[in-house]
């Protein structure tokens, strides 16, 4: 037992070091209008994985330039720009200049990118008359889902968009009275969309239930673990992960020298998407690692805490 132990200790130990010692990557680039080239000079960009997870976040700088920092290889990954909250006059916009996931220009992150330029497509600009708000759920085999966009389009201008928390819930602001369109887009998802007409009233309920992207039928999940986000983080950070079948799921916290600081998850789950909060309050600053566990599968990232 005491052998098997040591066995146990020394591989995580080895994973760890692996993790410590990989190399950070850098994506970079300028953020434009699509329609008339002009610099971007607020906002973010965001890195997801294929799963739909947020990899990596950054801001737009006054000169529209942005650097992505990924502490991992990441294949098939998706780079988006997203406008700022007090004001937005484009909605996210895929690599290189698609709202649309299912034309977006997959990026495998094996080493440093350059003159990866995004070219956003601006909301409509014209507003009169009155304006409401919607809002409402995105879930996923009744699950919520995070970081969904839910665009409000009418004809062929954006009018406004909702990006959908860790309960899955989005709102939509200032949308102009009329008829829309409806579009949830989820990287990793089948997109859905519903047609709705808007008084002056604020409105609620626009639910969309998502379906994950598969080419078989009977098993629309797969096991992975994404960077928690955000990261580094002070003192809270949220972990997600996937299941592909129902068995006992473990997610762990250790310290950089192995000691397990934290259990986050231990019990059975459905197959599915899950969002776990890590609340690192009584830790303090420096490297620690989270480990998925569950029907043989295994998978150890690095989070860094930084009071």
């Amino acid at each position: 037992m005491k052998a098997l132990k040591l066995f146990v200790a020394i591989f995580f130990i080895l994973a760890a070091v692996r993790t410590v010692t990989a190399e950070d990557y850098t994506l970079s680039g300028k953020v434009r209008y699509a329609d008339n080239n002009e610099i971007v000079t607020s906002g973010l960009v965001r890195l997801y994985t294929p799963e739909g997870n947020v990899e990596a976040e950054t801001n737009i700088t006054p000169a529209g330039d942005y650097i992505l920092v990924v502490h991992r290889i990441v294949t098939g990954a998706d780079v988006i720009g997203i406008a700022d909250d007090e004001w937005e006059d484009f909605v996210p916009t895929g690599y290189p200049d698609k709202v649309d996931p299912a034309m977006f220009t997959h990026i495998d992150l094996t080493g440093n990118r350059t003159g990866m330029d995004i070219y956003v497509q601006r909301t409509a600009q014209n507003r009169p008359g009155a304006t409401t708000t919607i809002s409402g759920v995105v879930t996923n085999n009744n699950i919520p889902v995070p970081n969904a966009v839910v665009y409000a389009k009418m004809g062929n201008e954006y009018f406004g968009y909702g990006i959908s928390n860790n309960e899955g819930s989005y709102t939509i602001k200032n949308l102009p009275v009329g008829d829309y369109i409806l579009i949830a887009h989820r990287i990793g998802s089948q997109s859905e969309s519903m047609n709705i007409s808007l008084t002056e009233n604020t409105r609620g309920g626009y639910n969309f239930s998502l379906r994950s992207k598969t080419s078989g039928v009977n098993n629309p999940f797969v096991y992975s673990l994404s960077q928690n986000y955000p990261n580094p983080f002070n003192p809270n950070t949220v972990i997600s992960y996937s299941v592909a079948k129902e068995g006992n799921v473990t997610l762990k916290v250790f310290n950089a020298a192995g000691q397990q600081v934290s259990e986050l998850v231990n019990m059975v789950q459905q197959a599915g998407i899950y969002n776990v909060e890590f609340n690192a309050s009584s830790l303090s600053s420096g490297v620690y690692f989270y480990k998925l566990e569950s029907n043989g599968f295994t998978a150890v990232n690095k989070m860094i805490l930084v009071k």
